[in-house]
């Protein structure tokens, strides 16, 4: 009867990957965009992005982001200051929907050709595809920090100390009962505990901006995690960053950003992204066409224009606005530092566009063909449970076959996670073991 029942619930996941196309029927679902919303309410609580309704934060906070903004200097591996060999990062922190932006976004800054960025920028990816905020839980998450300082940070020759900003924008898997304000509610506290987390794990974590996702109606009822990045989930999930922002604005001790004593990094809104399907926003026109969407990306993975149209709005943001605009435009003071590894300069590897590793017989047994990259020499394969736990790790530091035998022992059934990671790329993808 046990083995009756995974098999059905095998086939039920694999049924769900099948169907997981876009819905362009969904053009729409009457909800008003957080910006347009001001100060009239959704269900009794306010709209706007900032307290009392407003679309621009307050003076006090905008003055303090713009003070922090001036101070970011470039540190080295030991968290000095270094005008010469030090780094300003830039991390991104989420799942796969922000991963698949902000490989987008690095590209399109590393083929400006204008010199108009901050040649000591290092744009580094910690989203972890197929992980939210459920993930990033203290205290019995510690894998996830460790993972993202040991398997993406060091290989790239970076330290913690050295990460000072930060743009984050995820959901939560544990909350897929769609009601409100009971999901963005209980979004918005794991939202604070795992900010506190994120600047532990990063003591220099100077600024964190957030973004919730964009128009989720695109994804039909069979699309996986419909509960969390369709309708109405997506706009919901809106009001956790609003509420998360508005907590530390109006003084929250669990999110101190001052020293001495701070707790979290000051916070912001990144560019807003939800707007209701193909209905223009009044504040900017912004909406989001099926095209936007990749076809078979479960109705919340965007195509390339979709990816393109997030990263510009971030791009433009950074450039722009008074936390940023000094440390990621290019300045007279910014000319010592060594070009040659940044991302802003194009040295840095390209951003896969693969769609991740080749996983052959999936479901498995445990033994199983993992397809690697061809254009790469080195690679460090992680596996992992559904719950986080380190099941297989193997580090390859020179391959001539594509195809890699892995046999892990003492395996359950289930779902399991696998990274692969190509010096700062990273590659994941699932698989089922019966």
């Amino acid at each position: 009867m046990k083995n009756q029942l995974l098999l059905t619930a095998i086939l039920a996941f694999c049924s769900t990957v099948l169907l997981a196309q876009t819905d362009c029927s969904n053009t729409s679902t009457g909800n008003i965009p957080l910006n347009d919303l001001g100060t009239d309410t959704f269900m009794g609580y306010q709209g706007g992005l900032y307290p009392g309704g407003e679309n621009v934060m307050p003076y006090d906070h905008r003055a303090a982001g713009s003070q922090i903004g001036k101070s970011i200097k470039p540190p080295n591996a030991d968290g000095e200051v270094d005008w010469e060999n030090g780094v300003v990062i830039f991390a991104a922190f989420g799942a796969s929907t922000a991963g698949n932006t902000f490989g987008t976004f690095k590209k399109l800054v590393k083929q400006d050709t204008t010199g108009k960025y901050n040649p000591c920028l290092a744009f580094v990816d910690l989203t972890f595809g197929g992980k939210g905020l459920e993930t990033m839980q203290p205290p019995g998450q510690h894998w996830y920090w460790y993972a993202m300082k040991d398997s993406v940070l060091a290989p790239a020759g970076f330290t913690p100390a050295q990460v000072q900003i930060a743009w984050m924008k995820s959901g939560s898997k544990d909350d897929s009962i769609v009601e409100f304000p009971l999901q963005p509610d209980s979004i918005y506290q794991k939202y604070v505990r795992a900010v506190v987390r994120l600047k532990d794990s990063f003591p220099n974590l100077k600024i964190l901006y957030l973004t919730s996702h964009a128009y989720g109606g695109y994804a039909g009822d069979s699309s996986n995690n419909v509960e969390i990045a369709g309708e109405p989930a997506a706009y919901y999930g809106g009001f956790a960053v609003k509420w998360l922002i508005e907590d530390q604005i109006e003084g929250s001790p669990t999110l101190k950003f001052t020293n001495p004593g701070a707790e979290a990094p000051w916070m912001a809104w990144a560019p807003y992204y939800w707007a209701d399907g193909t209905t223009p926003r009044t504040t900017d026109g912004l909406v989001w066409e099926c095209s936007d969407y990749s076809p078979y990306g479960g109705g919340f993975h965007l195509s390339n224009e979709g990816k393109e149209k997030e990263s510009n709005m971030l791009i433009q943001f950074l450039y722009n606005d008074a936390s940023s605009k000094k440390w990621f435009r290019s300045a007279n003071k910014w000319t010592n530092c060594d070009p040659s590894p940044r991302y802003a300069s194009g040295q840095f590897p390209p951003v896969s566009e693969s769609a991740g590793p080749l996983i052959y017989p999936s479901p498995n047994n445990g033994t199983f063909s993992l397809r690697l990259r061809k254009d790469a020499s080195g690679a460090i394969i992680r596996i992992m449970d559904e719950k986080g736990t380190l099941v297989y790790s193997e580090q390859l530091d020179h391959y001539s076959t594509f195809n890699r035998n892995i046999q892990m022992t003492g395996t359950h059934p289930g779902l399991y996670f696998v990274q692969v990671l190509y010096g700062t790329t990273q590659e994941t993808a699932t698989f089922i073991v019966q």
